[in-house]
């Protein structure tokens, strides 16, 4: 056990430092923010900001792109009560429409009583700047909107890159000057494309957005119609940058970031996770179970990453699931490799004597099979062929080896379908126990149906064997008791047997064989009736009060009838044994003498009374006394 617990360790140990010194060097970031991206929800954007899109309407109302700068000098003057406005379209070419068109909208632009903050463009690769004609810089604020590359998910900004403030990032700190700024953003994305307060610039243009909708606010103009090409991806799929600027705006003026959990906070919850991953796989006794309740484990890591996430911090889920699955997986894989060879040994050892469910349960467990015992609460049945001998005798060698081996296959199959273990085979005799190795609440019910159905059987092969020519007719007596007994594996390391011993054992072996006494087939003990008694499948009567050889204390012992019998014989019975405890010898023989000629036990108790009625006892307790085994 001590080297299975290293190897598990070193198992652990191994994967758990793989996955953190992948953490360390982000070896599968790229991955993990695919991951992150599907933890984000829709969620309440600022009614601060109004979105004017350049959109295919407004491409169809207002003419062919580029527009005449007039119409952007139409939008500003109209947006004069605006705080602040973000205009994401590039002037940095003179207009088309000649120069005229430029100083309206520069004209405009030095007017302008709100903020207006025009657009800068970088190449990443040769450095070269675009920027609006100075014409339109005398009074306007520059940003950046270098965004990301095409075809890449935009997930951060830069607070600034190449000389210049991102375009968001100055849109949000013109609005509010106290607003703190992290260097580098990651963006809370708001919801899908069109979450912000959106109008076609056009309705605009056309007087059909009223002021209040935009009073005192932030403006972003941009474009948003697919043949302008200004898309890129995010977390909720393609959105036009402008919409990108949205979310940067109001990711800032909620002032709530996202940050990243600390490494070694990390660390600790991946190494918790992996341990309980394998305390699971190493205590749980089913496969089944071990899957489901991994499967739970692991929903409930991600679902820890994903709450973290709503409270803006972000977890490595992706190192964690990894870590986790990978324990999981390794150590399924050792402890199939490591239990094969016990698991075949177990199967081979007690397929013969032991129902599939139960070997099944000590193959994932073991130890319920290691040398030496514990005491523990069972069910044990003796069975026996009366007259055995006497039958053997009649019989070729050849037949009664045919009829032992078809009568002990039938009765091992009854105990074994009822979760029971055949103990062992005594010439005729069957021992067999339930409760042990694995535990069964219902241990007492299933030795008596295993009884019950074994009577059955038996009538079954005695006319299968009538018509093979032996005449003989089988009648077995069925002893069963439940109580403590010391159970477990005795003998040496090299050769044992799974068994029980005590008292217990003793007294149900006593059972089996008074059923040649009273005439009865199945006698069980009190412990035993009280489990069943409730069952209207078994008609039970209290047999007798008596003490075997060897023991003091009295016994209640019951007889579980296979048989229907009279109930006018039955009341007579339970009158007479009544009688019978009271010593009234001559009133309870009136009673036993109705029954006799049909009723084993009827017919014992007569002979027993008129016996003590001509022997009376010195003392009478009602209990009998069998002095002999």
């Amino acid at each position: 056990m001590n080297n299975r617990l290293l190897k598990v360790s070193a198992i652990c140990l191994i994967i758990y430092c793989a996955i953190m010194g992948a953490l360390y060097s982000s070896l599968f970031d790229s991955w993990q923010e695919n991951i992150i991206d599907k933890f984000f929800v829709g969620h309440a954007a600022s009614n601060e900001i109004v979105v004017f899109a350049i959109d295919n309407e407004s491409i169809n109302q207002i003419g062919q792109w580029p527009w005449p700068r007039k119409n952007f000098a139409q939008a500003l003057d109209k947006l004069q009560s605006a705080k602040v406005v973000g205009v994401d379209v590039n002037f940095s070419e003179p207009s088309r429409y000649g120069l005229s068109d430029d100083q309206s909208l520069a004209s405009t632009l030095f007017n302008a009583k709100s903020i207006v903050v025009l657009p800068v463009q970088v190449n990443t690769a040769t450095k070269e700047q675009v920027e609006p004609l100075s014409i339109f810089k005398t009074k306007s604020s520059l940003g950046l909107v270098n965004i990301g590359e095409q075809g890449g998910t935009i997930r951060k900004i830069q607070k600034s890159e190449e000389g210049f403030y991102s375009f968001g990032f100055v849109v949000a700190s013109s609005y509010n000057k106290d607003l703190k700024t992290p260097e580098v953003l990651r963006v809370d994305y708001a919801g899908a494309p069109k979450t912000f307060l959106t109008f076609p610039i056009s309705d605009f243009l056309a007087n059909k957005v009223p002021e209040r909708i935009y009073k005192d606010k932030i403006v972003l103009i941009g474009a948003t119609a697919p043949d302008l090409h200004d898309f890129f991806q995010t977390p909720f799929g393609l959105m036009p940058g402008v919409e990108i600027h949205a979310n940067v705006i109001n990711t800032l003026l909620h002032q709530n970031f996202y940050k990243n959990i600390p490494f070694g906070v990390s660390a600790i919850i991946i190494l918790i996770f992996c341990i309980l991953a394998a305390v699971l796989i190493s205590k749980v006794d089913k496969f089944s179970k071990t899957v489901l309740y991994l499967t739970l484990l692991f929903m409930l890591l991600n679902l820890l990453a994903i709450l973290l996430f709503r409270q803006k911090i972000i977890f490595p889920v992706l190192y964690a699931d990894l870590g986790f699955v990978g324990v999981s997986v390794m150590l399924i894989l050792f402890q199939y490799a490591l239990e094969s060879k016990e698991k075949k040994f177990i199967h081979n050892s007690f397929k013969h004597y032991l129902a599939p469910d139960v070997i099944d349960e000590l193959i994932l467990d073991p130890t319920k099979l290691k040398l030496g015992g514990e005491r523990k609460k069972v069910t044990i049945l003796f069975s026996d062929i009366r007259g055995f001998t006497t039958i053997s005798e009649k019989l070729t060698p050849e037949q009664l080896t045919h009829v032992l081996n078809e009568y002990l296959t039938e009765m091992t199959d009854i105990v074994i379908e009822h979760k029971g273990l055949v103990d062992k085979y005594i010439g005729d005799a069957v021992m067999a126990f339930w409760g042990a190795p694995i535990l069964n609440n219902n241990q007492a019910l299933d030795a008596c149906l295993s009884a019950v159905n074994m009577i059955k059987a038996l009538d079954s092969l005695n006319e299968h064997w009538k018509s093979r020519e032996i005449s003989n007719e089988f009648k077995i007596g069925v002893g069963i008791n439940t109580g403590e007994v010391v159970v477990g594996n005795l003998g040496s390391k090299t050769r044992f047997n799974y068994t029980v011993i005590g008292d217990e054992v003793n007294l149900c072996s006593r059972l089996e064989g008074l059923n040649k006494v009273y005439g009865s087939e199945i006698i069980i003990t009190e412990s035993t009736k009280k489990a069943v008694e409730h069952d209207s499948r078994f008609q039970i009567r209290e047999l007798d009060l008596i003490t075997v050889k060897g023991k003091k204390e009295p016994k209640i012992i019951f007889e579980i009838m296979t048989k229907p019998l009279d109930k006018n014989i039955l009341d007579h019975f339970n009158l007479g044994r009544q009688l019978y405890k009271e010593g009234k010898w001559n009133e309870a023989i009136a009673h036993f003498a109705i029954g006799a000629e049909v009723d084993g036990p009827t017919k014992l108790y007569l002979e027993r009374c008129q016996y003590l009625q001509e022997h009376p006892p010195e003392s009478w307790n009602g209990v009998y006394e069998f002095k002999t085994k």
